[in-house]
């Protein structure tokens, strides 16, 4: 998430009376300016003075109308700030934190808005210009395929869109100064997305059929949004090959899919012990994997690059189920990658008895599974030892997890000491670090 500029808000509450005391000081008297232009000046000890913090200021008067948008900018030697009022009431502030001093103004209502140039403490001094720009801002006309609008807010916005002919579309809600989130909704949709364009910006990617719209633009946070923000609507043509929504999955398949708020259920059979590979990759959501079938039961969020979801296992002979998911609400294209390919000898797990080690060969992102018949309850030890890797131990009966463990036999080896009762249990041995493999012993004792 983008950070936001709360301490400019709260210092600006806080400091409201002090601004007030520029504006109201004998003498203070305000000099017009206009848009386009700039005005130059210099705060000196002759300027007036704010008797609640020493600091001086200069005003300046500007008439704006309603819904005008107006940018104010602070250049020059002093170290400066602004502040804007409208009949007594303070309407912005700029973020003290910033080394140029700015702040914009949407005039709620029609009127003449006064600029304060103040020094930030009682021992600024020094010359400035003061730069007045209007902003020419969305006016509220609906939106269609290929607009791309500016607009400044400090409050949610909604904006009417109409689509005109069923197709597959983007839409981007880009700002450098909040965390965009952006909400769709309209026949048959109800969509949101915070981070699923470039670095924070917002992005929807949907098919959408003929029909009107609301798009709500808001910042991450109802009361964080304050500033400059676009949105574009574009049309996208499909991905070749078109799009997936479920099915059958054949090994060696990649396949392109839209999520649209609601998991695609994909199936695949192995014939035989086979190392299975799934990749769930985009950059417009936030991938979940869930895999199922033939005693498995395995999830995955960021297993794969960046937020890329990913599950690397051994897998029986039998019938599965993937599920490509979302960890977070969004909408967006992604591609769901399977490969399958035959299991080298000693790798994957098998039968573990107790008094029986195992040796074994844990490959890179694996985890093996290693099947336990308890006869007679009583008091165990599962022990994972590794010279080549960072060991972790995973103890589950009928998918629910019984114990877990990383370097409880000492140095990086795991070991899990547990009251078992009479049952089938499942060890699952692997790596701390996914991306390492190695030889590893396994064993179960009876203490």
């Amino acid at each position: 998430m983008k950070t936001v500029h709360t301490l400019a808000i709260a210092v600006a509450l806080a400091l409201a009376p002090s601004f007030a005391a520029h504006a109201a000081a004998p003498g203070n008297v305000a000099e017009s300016v206009t848009l386009g232009a700039e005005r130059r000046g210099e705060i000196t000890s002759r300027s007036s003075l704010n008797h609640q913090d020493g600091s001086r200021s200069q005003l300046y008067r500007i008439d704006l109308r309603e819904g005008q948008v107006a940018s104010f900018r602070l250049e020059g030697a002093l170290r400066g700030r602004l502040t804007a009022f409208h009949g007594g009431d303070l309407v912005a502030a700029s973020n003290p934190g910033t080394t140029s001093a700015s702040l914009v103004v949407r005039a709620r209502r029609a009127g003449s808005y006064t600029i304060a140039v103040s020094g930030v403490d009682a021992s600024a001094y020094g010359p400035y210009t003061l730069q007045a720009t209007a902003i020419e801002a969305y006016d509220g006309e609906t939106l269609r395929v290929g607009a791309a609008i500016s607009d400044w807010t400090d409050a949610r916005r909604q904006l009417p869109l109409q689509i005109d002919a069923a197709g597959f579309y983007t839409i981007d809600m880009l700002s450098d100064d909040f965390d965009p989130v952006l909400k769709l909704d309209g026949p048959g949709v109800a969509l949101s997305n915070d981070d699923g364009g470039d670095g924070s910006n917002a992005r929807i990617s949907a098919r959408l059929a003929p029909g009107t719209y609301t798009l709500t633009a808001e910042g991450y946070g109802s009361d964080r949004i304050n500033g400059m923000y676009q949105i574009r609507v574009a049309a996208r043509p499909l991905p070749e090959g078109g799009l997936r929504e479920g099915g059958a999955l054949d090994a060696g398949s990649t396949v392109t899919g839209l999520y649209e708020g609601a998991a695609h259920a994909y199936t695949f059979s192995l014939p035989a012990r086979r190392v299975v590979r799934i990749d769930l990759r985009s950059d417009e959501i936030d991938p979940l994997l869930h895999l199922a079938g033939n005693g498995v039961d395995k999830s995955d969020d960021d297993g794969g690059d960046g937020l890329n979801a990913r599950i690397s296992m051994l897998l029986e002979p039998g019938d599965y189920t993937l599920r490509a998911d979302a960890a977070s609400a969004g909408a967006g294209l992604y591609t769901l990658a399977f490969a399958a390919t035959e299991a080298p000898d000693n790798v994957g797990g098998g039968t573990l008895a107790a008094g029986r080690p195992a040796e074994a060969t844990l490959l890179p992102g694996m985890t093996d599974r290693w099947t336990v018949d308890v006869r007679s309850a009583g008091e165990y030890a599962i022990a994972m030892h590794s010279d080549d890797i960072d060991s972790y131990l995973r103890l589950t009966r009928e998918g629910r997890e019984v114990a877990a463990d990383d370097d409880g036999g000492g140095a990086l080896n795991a070991r899990i000491a547990q009251r078992l009762e009479a049952g089938t249990y499942v060890v699952e041995a692997s790596s701390v670090d996914g991306d390492t493999g190695g030889r590893y012993r396994v064993s179960l004792e009876r203490r």
